[in-house]
């Protein structure tokens, strides 16, 4: 029997946790319109304290969406939910703050083994990063399945995550 943890919206979560959720779904955003954010992002981390961490950022999210073999779960960036598959890349991010090491569900079913090791390598890069600029994220318990309370799905691109 899995403990979960209750369910959260967006708003529920602390600042640093809210910028990164932000984060990974505006990159996924630009992905699958074609309209690369990069220059929000930059100018974000820059100003939540953490200017490196949009290269960690992207590398993880680039390993992610090129080697993954099932479609991962990422919303929208104006979406109050959220998916258990985020729930697990933030579990990453904060189990390298805490310990050093973090293990990852979604990698290892998601990830050959190669890019599984150079996403964690750059989910590590980014959890210190965010660490050093106080934008600590909070361990997680695997998560309830989360609503669709979000627009609609784009056409998937294979391999991508899923956009809601």
């Amino acid at each position: 029997m899995h403990i979960h943890t209750p369910a959260v919206t967006f708003a529920d979560l602390p600042f640093g946790e809210q910028f990164v959720l932000w984060a990974m779904r505006l990159w996924t955003r630009g992905q699958h319109h074609g309209t690369l954010d990069h220059a929000t992002l930059r100018n974000g981390f820059k100003l939540a304290g953490a200017p490196a961490a949009h290269g960690d950022l992207d590398g993880l999210m680039t390993i992610i969406t090129t080697a993954a073999t099932g479609a991962i779960d990422i919303r929208g960036p104006q979406c109050r939910d959220i998916s258990a598959d985020e729930h697990h890349l933030m579990s990453v991010i904060a189990g390298f703050q805490r310990t050093g090491a973090a293990g990852s569900d979604l990698f290892d079913r998601r990830l050959p083994p190669t890019a599984k090791r150079l996403g964690m390598e750059r989910a590590k890069e980014l959890a210190n990063t965010l660490a050093k600029a106080g934008l600590n994220i909070r361990p997680r318990r695997p998560a309830r399945p989360a609503t669709k309370n979000c627009p609609p799905a784009t056409r998937p691109i294979p391999g991508a995550p899923t956009f809601h």
